[in-house]
């Protein structure tokens, strides 16, 4: 085993140190953490020597838009989260728009660097087809994940969910395992109703009408509006953020916020907060052991 603060401190200095560098890494070895592990560690295998960091302009400006095909994906997203954090301190609202983006793994960590900077953090995710409109029989967009979060503390919300009723991940997993899915959240080739994996040909959205919707609005803004629409191998990132200090000096938002905190606990909902881990945590033995297969093929191809 190893502890979550080694790790992330030992994949940092592999990508290259800095603070993207960090931010990534906190977002790969989280999601090992949390049990995730398609999401996490085993992004590295899209890892290459000489990835490109994020293109960056010298000007800058309230939005942008990116083509990161030469980027290794978690840094990029890392990149343009804390590119995000500076612009909207200077312009009160920025956005950022990525395409060419292969995995990269969860939102949550990013919007949530956003909210420790004290603002609110929007991103959303396309990617290729594999989910089917409500009431069709045929994949048109991807599993399109949306996470929003805003707050410090235990006042802090973090919203992370995907459109579909599963991911291609738990698919996957389903698949190697041979263990059936539950029924109604896939359709095989012929628009029928699986619990099969090896013959999913589309999912279904998450709450009918209500995850179709959310799935249609992440794709119009990083599928169309963002460009990344169309990419067989690649996705759409759209990241936005948001300083609510910038609103009229009468609106207390951080009152606000926990005051409907409170609403909503006692209401008997859950407040959402996105699955941080402990910085105490250490990573689980199967984890720490990929973790340095990775690390070293990492070191070893940075020295050649």
């Amino acid at each position: 085993m190893i502890a979550i603060a080694e790790a992330i401190d030992g994949l940092s200095a592999a990508l290259g140190g800095g603070q993207a560098a960090r931010l990534a890494a906190l977002a790969l070895i989280e999601a090992d953490a949390l049990d995730l592990p398609r999401f996490g560690i085993a992004m590295l295998d899209e890892w290459t020597a000489d990835a490109a960091p994020l293109p960056t302009s010298e000007s800058r400006q309230a939005i942008d838009w990116v083509d990161c095909s030469s980027c290794f994906a978690p840094l990029a997203v890392a990149g343009a989260t804390l590119a995000l954090t500076d612009t909207a301190r200077q312009f009160g609202i920025a956005a950022i728009f990525l395409r060419g983006v292969r995995g990269f793994g969860r939102l949550a960590p990013y919007v949530r660097h956003l909210a420790d900077a004290g603002l609110l953090g929007i991103a959303g995710a396309e990617g290729p087809p594999f989910v089917a409109p409500h009431g069709g029989a045929r994949p048109v967009i991807g599993t399109n994940p949306f996470a929003l979060a805003l707050g410090r503390g235990d006042a802090r919300v973090v919203v992370d969910a995907a459109s579909s009723t599963a991911t291609m991940a738990d698919i996957r997993n389903a698949r190697d395992s041979g263990t059936p899915l539950p029924e109604g959240i896939a359709l095989d080739g012929e628009g029928r109703p699986t619990t099969v994996a090896a013959e999913v040909a589309a999912l279904l959205p998450r709450g009918g009408q209500v995850g179709t919707l959310l799935g249609l609005v992440v794709e119009l803004m990083a599928g169309v509006a963002g460009g990344g629409r169309g990419d067989p191998r690649a996705r759409g990132v759209f990241i936005i953020a948001l300083d609510p200090a910038r609103s009229d000096e009468r609106i207390d938002w951080q009152a606000r916020l926990a005051a409907l905190q409170a609403d909503w606990i006692e209401g008997g909902g859950h407040w959402p907060q996105g699955g941080s881990v402990s910085p105490e945590a250490v990573l689980d033995s199967a984890s720490a052991k990929r973790l340095h297969t990775y690390l070293a093929r990492m070191t070893g191809e940075a020295r050649q």
